[in-house]
C-alpha cells in the first residue's frame, strides 16, 4: 500500500513483467566451494566467483547467462550454487564469515533490510550498471538513506494458472469473478483431473497465497493492512474482528476444499509437474512457476490470469522485486562479482535471462514476450497493481504464520487459525 503509487508508475512506464526455495546443488558443493578455490582461486588459475542463489526455477536461466559471461570473460569462472534452504545457509555463512561472492535476495523484504543495515551487504550506490535499471524500480529499492544494496533484476506477480485444455474438455470458461472460479471448481471437482492444486509440503506457498488474498481484499476495502496487524500485536484488536483477515482465511479454506488427493505430500516442483502433465485444472502461484511448467510440457495450452475478485470488487495484481543480486561485504572477488552484475544488467543479456526465466524484467529495454501472461500485462498497463502486503510485516512474521496456515488447512479450522493469529502477532510487534 505504501508504495502502490510508485509501482504503478514503474509498470506503466516500463512495460515490465519466482520465489521459492532451492531444491538442488548443481555445483555439488554443499554450500561451500572446494578447497582449491580458497581466496578466490581455482585449479585452472581463473578467478572463481561463487554465486549462491535460492531460486531453483531460475537455475537454467542463470546458466545460460553465465555461459555467455564466461565466453566474454575467460579469466572468470562463475559457479552457481543452488541449495535446499538457501537463505538459511546464506545467513549461516554470513555469520561465520564464509562468504559467497554473489547472492540473490528480495530487496523489499524486512529480512533483507536487516542484512543491509547490519553491514553484511556491499553498498552499490552509484555503480554504473545501475543505469540500466528502470529509475522508478531503482528508487523503490533504495533504503531510507537513499542507498542501494542490490541490483534489481526482476519483478514478480502471482495469479491463477489455468489448464485451457481441461477447460475445453469440461465445457468451462475462464472465470472472471471469485464466484465463477468456485463454480468452475465445483463443476470440475468430480472429473479425473479437475482438482485445484496445492503444495502444502512447501509451506512458503501458503503464506504467499494468504498474502495475496489479503491484498486483494485490503485494496478493495481501502483499510490499513499494516495498522490492523499492529493493532492485533498491541492487543487492541482481534483477528476475528477484522473482515479482511477472516474473509481471506475463508477463501483459502474454500479453495482448499477442491484440492488434490495429497496436498500435504505435494511440493512446489511436484505441483508444477502435475499441472504440466494435466493432473490439475488450476493452481495459484507466481510467475516463477512458468519455467517449471514449460520445461515439463512446452506444448501445454494454459494461461495465467489475475486471481478473480468477488462480485462487486476489483481484481489487482500484487508486485514485488523478486530478484536482487547482491555482493557480501566479505567477498574475496568483488571485482569479478561486479563484472557479472554489469553483464547481466545490460538489456541484451537481461533479455536472455528474461526469455529463459519467464520473469518480468527490471531492466529498461527488455521485452516481455510470454503469451500466457497477456492478461497480466494488460492489468499492468492499466496500473491495477500494488506492492505485496507482507513486505509490511515484521521480519520472520510470514515464516511463522505459514505453519499456522498449514494447520488451519489440515484441520479445516478457521476459528483456531484466527486465535493463532492473535497468539503469535504480539511477539512481532514490541
Amino acid at each position: 500500500m505504501k508504495k502502490a503509487g510508485i509501482i504503478t508508475v514503474i509498470l506503466l512506464t516500463a512495460g515490465l513483467l519466482g520465489c521459492g526455495n532451492a531444491t538442488a546443488d548443481p555445483a555439488g558443493s554443499n554450500g561451500a566451494m572446494a578447497s582449491e578455490t580458497a581466496n578466490g582461486g581455482s585449479g585452472t588459475g581463473k578467478v572463481q566467483v561463487e554465486f549462491l542463489q535460492g531460486k531453483p526455477e531460475s537455475v537454467d536461466a542463470y546458466e545460460e547467462v553465465i555461459r555467455l559471461f564466461e565466453q566474454e570473460n575467460d579469466e572468470i569462472d562463475v559457479e552457481q550454487v543452488n541449495l535446499p534452504d538457501t537463505y538459511t545457509v546464506l545467513t549461516t555463512r554470513l555469520s561465520s564469515e564464509e562468504y559467497p561472492d554473489l547472492f540473490n535476495h528480495f530487496p523489499l523484504r524486512p529480512d533483507f533490510e536487516v542484512l543491509a543495515q547490519s553491514g553484511q551487504v556491499l553498498e552499490l550506490t552509484g555503480d554504473g550498471y545501475l543505469k540500466h535499471v528502470n529509475p522508478s524500480i531503482l528508487e523503490m529499492s533504495k533504503t531510507e538513506e537513499g542507498k542501494v544494496y542490490a541490483l534489481p533484476l526482476t519483478i514478480n506477480t502471482m495469479g491463477l494458472y489455468i489448464n485451457k485444455e481441461l477447460l475445453d474438455a469440461y465445457g468451462l470458461s475462464v472465470p472472471s469473478t471469485y464466484e465463477e472460479l468456485i463454480a468452475m471448481l465445483e463443476t470440475a471437482a468430480d472429473k479425473e483431473n479437475g482438482r485445484f492444486l496445492f503444495a502444502c509440503k512447501d509451506t512458503w506457498t501458503l503464506w504467499q497465497m494468504m498474502d495475496r488474498l489479503l491484498g486483494q481484499l485490503y485494496m478493495n476495502s481501502g483499510n490499513d493492512f499494516a495498522a490492523d496487524f499492529a493493532a492485533i500485536g498491541r492487543g487492541d484488536k482481534k483477528a476475528e474482528d477484522i473482515p479482511e483477515i477472516v474473509r481471506a482465511a475463508q477463501q483459502m479454506l474454500e479453495l482448499f476444499s477442491f484440492s488434490q488427493e495429497d496436498p500435504f505430500g505435494t511440493s512446489f516442483p511436484q505441483m508444477c509437474d502435475d499441472f504440466a502433465n494435466g493432473r490439475g485444472i488450476a493452481f495459484f502461484q507466481g510467475t516463477w512457476a512458468y519455467p517449471n511448467i514449460k520445461k515439463v510440457n512446452p506444448d501445454l495450452d494454459f494461461i495465467f490470469v489475475p486471481l478473480p475478485a468477488e462480485e462487486g470488487q476489483k481484481a489487482y495484481l500484487s508486485m514485488n522485486i523478486d530478484i536482487g543480486l547482491c555482493i557480501p561485504e566479505g567477498s574475496k572477488n568483488i571485482d569479478g562479482a561486479k563484472k557479472f552484475l554489469a553483464f547481466i544488467s545490460t538489456p541484451e543479456n537481461a533479455q536472455v535471462f528474461n526469455d529463459a526465466d519467464g520473469s518480468m524484467s527490471c531492466i529498461t529495454g527488455v521485452k516481455n514476450n510470454i503469451a500466457e501472461f497477456t492478461d497480466a500485462y494488460q492489468m499492468i498497463d492499466q496500473g491495477d497493481v500494488y506492492e505485496m502486503m507482507s513486505n509490511m510485516w515484521p521480519v520472520n512474521y510470514n515464516t511463522t504464520l505459514m505453519d499456522y496456515i498449514s494447520a488451519m488447512l489440515l484441520n479445516r479450522d478457521l476459528e483456531g487459525y484466527l486465535k493463532d493469529v492473535d497468539m503469535i502477532t504480539p511477539d512481532f510487534y514490541q
